[in-house]
């Protein structure tokens, strides 16, 4: 009785809340369409004074830098960007041994254009295992940066050593965790597990106090904003600097497309402004593979799975757990979890938590690897925990971004673990904006919280490079009621380090100090680590940092000065960043850099030279800005569009297809 009565004053609750949600998604939904027709009338925009992505002049038209990615044994992706008014270029790239580019063990030439977002990939192939690379590309007469990467080792491998790190949103601060890694100089790898970007848009107050500005200030949800959105991101100098001295491996979580995204839909998605979701959810997947340094392969179309082998010491089996998952009610279902167990209707064999593909290529991963160590590497939080749930009023609920949403698929897992007597898993993730370590029960022993009996495996979660807290005032309640819960960090930023070695897989826990202002001072935490066998978590004394010998980082500037084949290659008074879309239907948006302050006139003209529309946009702002055209009125065709600053003239070509 008293069990009957808690559940229906806990959905009364419910019931409120889900009315008031709904209330504000309506008044979101007209505020966007609202604001969608100023925007593309060129409307000017706010002033913020905390950007830092700029245009940096000495490394044009390579703005967004370099980067390298998905490293294996033998091979490596290495990636940059044009900034070019032409249809098309091409583009020179090579690789050496040494960093003054001596040694060159491969080199070539590609060519990329408007369909690729101007973007370059190259795989580079035939490298040796546990190799230092470098790397430079050459466009337009200049060189770009100089990168530097790492293939993975092979054979007796004594140690490696990722930097983890999770959700890096520009809006909530600055990006100190990333110049604190760059300076490092002892990882081999980034792992970042997903919301690489934020897909919302600019919202004032709360959170946002230091106006870190985004583009687009709307939620981007379409080809070109999802395209301005990164162009953003990565030219922010702490992730473009990262980027050029390690090589990442990059999942996407829920925001690189939609706040909650599921297989068929988002919470977040409105397909009476935003169209359909697979639509949206395809082209998210395709900008974040030309912008991300990841391998193209086809078996990747709309999940991430594949394995990095580090020789006998570990295999690193990465999988996806957003757009291929079932859609479940998360705030009905988390409290669910809590009080209804015994009559659960979610969980059932057809609810997926990430898809039947990737389930069963885990579960095989696992039971196939020879290696050490196995670190299952995706986005959600795999252990089962219960929280308190602020909105209302603290009830106890089960948080379902993670596995808790399909508890037959987690356990399907820990069966893979148990049945075939595999020792040694590790389980990286993010997401929820903490610093967490977990034991993962479910051996075939009771689990005893104090002596670890009964784990199966370990997790570590990552803290977020900059985000908002997804569990406030958590920190004792956590405790409490989940005796699995080895550590909890609420309120905190930051980054892990985890160390592998033969006889050990440790977690290094560290908070940055500060989101609102430039900053490199950081705290230590905690470590904890799992012993060879042993399968569940100690503290330990920390940090696990141990002097490593590495090569040197590579300079942020690239030789261009004496360059033989060098052009004068000067930044405009208008430097245009991108065109969105190429082709258009009802309007473009352009990315562009002001050196100073000015009078932006933008023209367009048929090939024939008659200038066909015309706009004048006032005074911009010195930095980058962003605004837009309607075009829906003119006819099919190419077209030049002049961006005008007094005597000085930015001309790009774009078509017009209904």
């Amino acid at each position: 009785m008293h069990r009957d009565l808690m559940t229906l004053k806990n959905q009364l609750k419910i019931d409120v809340y889900l009315s008031i949600m709904k209330w504000l998604s309506s008044i979101v939904v007209i505020c966007i369409t609202i604001a969608m027709p100023l925007f593309v009338q060129g409307q000017p925009s706010t002033t913020y004074p905390n950007d830092r992505s700029v245009l940096d002049s000495t490394i044009q038209p390579f703005y967004h830098g370099v980067a390298s990615g998905d490293p294996l044994n033998d091979r490596v992706i290495i990636w940059t960007r044009v900034t070019t008014d032409l249809p098309s270029v091409e583009v020179k790239w090579k690789m050496a041994t040494d960093v003054n580019m001596q040694n060159i063990v491969a080199q070539g030439t590609t060519t990329t254009d408007t369909s690729r977002d101007y973007t370059v990939k190259v795989d580079v192939t035939g490298l040796q295992p546990g190799v230092h690379y470098y790397y430079e590309f050459e466009a337009l007469g200049r060189l770009s940066q100089r990168g530097r990467t790492k293939t993975m080792p092979t054979g007796d491998v004594s140690s490696l050593r990722l930097a983890l790190v999770s959700c890096s949103n520009y809006m909530f601060g600055y990006f100190n965790a990333y110049d604190v890694l760059k300076d490092r100089n002892d990882i081999d790898m980034v792992f970042h597990t997903g919301d690489y970007v934020y897909e919302d848009g600019f919202r004032p107050g709360g959170v946002d106090t230091i106006r870190r500005r985004v583009f687009p200030e709307i939620e981007a949800f379409d080809l070109s904003s999802y395209r301005l959105r990164y162009s953003w991101y990565r030219l922010d100098s702490s992730l473009r600097n990262l980027h050029q001295q390690y090589p990442f491996v990059v999942v996407w979580d829920d925001h690189e497309f939609a706040n909650d995204a599921f297989a068929d839909t988002s919470t977040a998605h409105n397909p009476a402004t935003q169209g359909s979701w697979a639509v949206r959810k395809a082209n998210a997947i395709r900008v974040f593979k030309e912008w991300i340094p990841m391998r193209e392969d086809t078996s990747r179309t709309n999940i991430i799975n594949f394995t990095q082998n580090v020789g006998g010491l570990a295999d690193i089996i990465y999988t996806e757990n957003r757009i291929e998952r079932s859609e479940f009610d998360n705030l009905q279902q988390g409290i669910d979890l809590t009080f209804q167990l015994e009559t659960l209707p979610y969980d059932t064999p057809n609810r997926t938590m990430h898809g039947k593909r990737q389930m069963d290529w885990m579960c095989e991963q696992l039971k196939q690897s020879q290696a050490r160590w196995k670190i299952l590497a995706n986005q959600v939080v795999f252990a089962s925990y219960i929280y308190r749930f602020p909105a209302l009023g603290g009830i106890p609920a089960h948080q379902l971004q993670g596995w808790d949403a399909n508890p037959l698929d987690r356990k399907r897992v820990i069966d893979t673990i148990v049945y075939n007597d595999i020792n040694n898993v590790v389980i990286l993730s993010g997401d929820i904006h903490q610093a967490i370590a977990f034991d993962i029960p479910g051996g075939v022993v009771p689990y005893n919280p104090t002596t670890g009996d009964g784990s199966v495996a370990v997790e570590f979660v990552c803290d977020a490079v900059s985000a908002g807290d997804v569990l406030p005032n958590n920190e004792s309640y956590m405790y409490q009621n989940n005796a699995n819960l080895k550590y909890f960090k609420a309120k905190s930023q930051g980054y892990s380090i985890i160390d592998i070695t033969p006889n050990s897989v440790c977690c290094d826990f560290w908070q940055i100090d500060s989101l609102a202002a430039v900053s490199r001072n950081e705290t230590f935490l905690a470590t904890f680590c799992t012993i060879k066998d042993q399968n569940r978590l100690k503290s330990y004394l920390g940090p696990t940092f141990t002097p490593r010998t590495f090569a040197p980082l590579v300079p942020y500037a690239p030789r261009n000065q004496g360059l033989p084949v060098g052009i004068k290659y000067n930044q405009q008074q208008v430097e245009l960043i991108g065109i969105y879309p190429n082709p258009a239907a009802d309007y473009i948006r352009f990315q562009y850099f002001m050196k100073e302050a000015d009078v932006l006139k933008v023209e367009v003209y048929n090939l024939q030279g008659k200038m066909v529309e015309s706009l004048d946009y006032g005074i911009r702002t010195r930095g980058l800005n962003e605004d837009a055209l309607s075009v829906s009125k003119l006819p099919n065709a190419e077209y030049i569009v002049v961006f005008r600053t007094g005597n000085q003239v930015t001309s790009r070509k774009f078509v017009k297809q209904q």
